[in-house]
C-alpha cells in the first residue's frame, strides 16, 4: 500500500475504495502513523467524523508533537459542532509541517506581535489572509467585534480580487491586496483565528445580513439581467470549483449531473457563475443547453457580487460563490458531498453561518444522483 496510491483515489473523489485500501494498511501495520492520518481523512471525507476523531487522537498520542495530528482532530471535532475544542486545536494549521497542504503563510509578519487575545484598546490590528477565497468571505464578518473590544484600526490584508467587495464590510478601516508595512500596524491575526479569539464556540449568524454588498456595476447588472430574463425567474450556478484544490473531485458536481438538475427550467434563465476556468466543450454545452457563461464578463468577486444580487436563487457546490451568496444574503441553495467540510457540519439543511442558505447533501459519497433529484424537485415548486 502506498501513500501515492491513496492520494490518488482521494484526487478522484473515490473516498469510499480509498478508505477500504486504508483500513487494509492498518490491518497489517496499527501503529503505522501515516496510515491512521489517512484513515482519519478516508473517515471524514465519508461522513464518519466520530471514526476520524478516534484515528486523529490515535495519531497525535503516537506523535503529540507533530503540528498535522492537532489540525486533523481540530477539523473532525469542529465537524461536529465541538468548536471550544476544536479551535485551539486548529491554531496547528498553519505550523510548518502543513503549510503547504493548507496554503496557509504569514510572510513578513513577526511572530512576536501576533494578537494572542490581550487588550487592544488603542492598537491597530492587521487582519491576514489565509487559506481560500471562501474562508476570507466568511471570516470577515468579526472585523466589527473589534472595534468594540477598543482597536483604534482595523484592516485587512485579503487575496487579489477580493479588496473592492471587503471593502464594504462595516469596522474596517481599510483593505489592501499588497503586503501591508510593519509601520502600519501594532497586531496582526489570521482571520480563522478570530473565532478562538473572540470565544465563538458554535457556527453563528452574521450580526448583520447582509453583511457584505456590492460595491459597484450594481446598475449594469440590473440592467443587463432584467434584459435577458424578461420577467422570468433568474438562477445563477456554480458546478465545480477550482481544479487544483486537492478536494476537488468530492466537492464538484458533473458537468452532465449539473445538465440534468437544470433539464426541467423552462420559465426560468440559468447563469453560470463559475470562476473557474472551463474548457471549451463544456463552455460549448453550457450555451447550447441554454445557459449563459459570464465568466468573461465578471472582473472580480465586486463583478460577481452585482450579478448576484439580481438574482433570486443562486445553486452552487462549495466554492466561494457559496460564501459570497451567504454573506450577501440571497436565497442560496448548497450542494455538499457526504463529508463536506468541517463548517457545514455533519447534518441539517441549514447553517447558522449562512441564514439565507439551504443545503443539499449526498446521503453516501459520490451519490450526486440524490442530490439532483432533490433540487430538481425544489425547482418545480419554484415560481416561473
Amino acid at each position: 500500500m502506498s501513500q501515492t496510491e491513496i492520494d490518488g483515489l482521494l484526487r478522484l473523489g473515490l473516498v469510499a475504495e480509498a478508505r477500504s485500501r486504508v483500513d487494509t494498511w492498518l490491518a497489517s501495520e496499527p501503529e503505522r502513523l501515516l496510515a491512521l492520518q489517512y484513515q482519519g481523512l478516508t473517515r471524514l471525507y465519508c461522513g464518519d467524523a466520530s471514526g476520524a476523531e478516534a484515528s486523529f487522537r490515535k495519531a497525535l498520542e503516537l506523535a503529540p508533537a507533530l503540528p498535522r495530528n492537532s489540525a486533523n482532530l481540530a477539523i473532525a471535532l469542529m465537524a461536529q459542532g465541538r468548536y471550544a475544542e476544536g479551535l485551539p486545536l486548529y491554531e496547528a494549521r498553519y505550523a510548518n509541517d502543513i503549510v503547504a497542504h493548507d496554503r496557509v503563510s504569514f510572510p513578513g509578519l513577526a511572530p512576536k506581535c501576533q494578537w494572542h487575545g490581550e487588550p487592544l484598546a488603542g492598537r491597530r490590528l492587521l487582519l491576514v489572509r489565509e487559506q481560500g477565497y471562501g474562508d476570507q468571505i466568511q471570516f470577515i464578518r468579526f472585523a466589527p467585534r473589534l472595534h468594540a473590544l477598543g482597536a483604534s484600526r482595523v484592516t485587512a490584508w485579503v487575496s487579489p480580487g477580493l479588496a473592492a467587495l471587503l471593502g464594504s464590510v462595516q469596522g474596517l478601516d481599510a483593505v489592501s491586496e499588497g503586503a501591508p508595512a510593519p509601520e502600519d500596524y501594532d497586531l496582526w491575526c489570521p482571520l480563522l483565528s478570530l473565532p478562538l479569539l473572540l470565544g465563538i464556540d458554535a457556527p453563528q449568524a452574521p450580526e448583520r445580513l447582509p453583511y457584505l454588498r456590492a460595491p459597484a456595476r450594481t446598475a449594469h447588472w440590473r440592467q443587463q439581467i432584467a434584459a435577458w430574463a424578461q420577467g422570468r425567474l433568474t438562477v445563477g450556478i456554480v458546478w465545480a470549483g477550482s481544479p487544483g484544490n486537492s478536494v476537488d473531485a468530492r466537492r464538484s458536481l458533473p458537468t452532465e449531473r449539473m445538465l440534468d438538475m437544470l433539464s426541467a427550467r423552462q420559465g426560468r434563465v440559468a447563469l453560470s457563475l463559475q470562476l473557474a476556468p472551463l474548457g471549451m466543450d463544456q463552455l460549448e454545452r453550457q450555451c447550447h443547453d441554454g445557459i449563459i457563461p459570464l465568466l468573461d464578463m465578471l472582473s472580480d468577486f465586486s463583478d460577481t457580487a452585482a450579478v448576484i444580487e439580481q438574482l433570486d436563487l443562486v445553486i452552487s457546490v462549495d466554492t466561494a460563490v457559496a460564501h459570497l451568496a451567504g454573506a450577501l444574503g440571497r436565497p442560496t441553495w448548497l450542494l455538499l458531498p457526504a463529508g463536506p467540510d468541517w463548517r457545514w457540519g455533519l447534518r441539517g439543511d441549514n447553517t447558522p453561518w449562512y441564514p439565507s442558505l439551504r443545503i443539499f447533501r449526498q446521503p453516501v459519497p459520490g451519490d450526486w444522483a440524490s442530490v439532483v433529484g432533490a433540487v430538481q424537485e425544489a425547482l418545480q415548486s419554484l415560481p416561473g
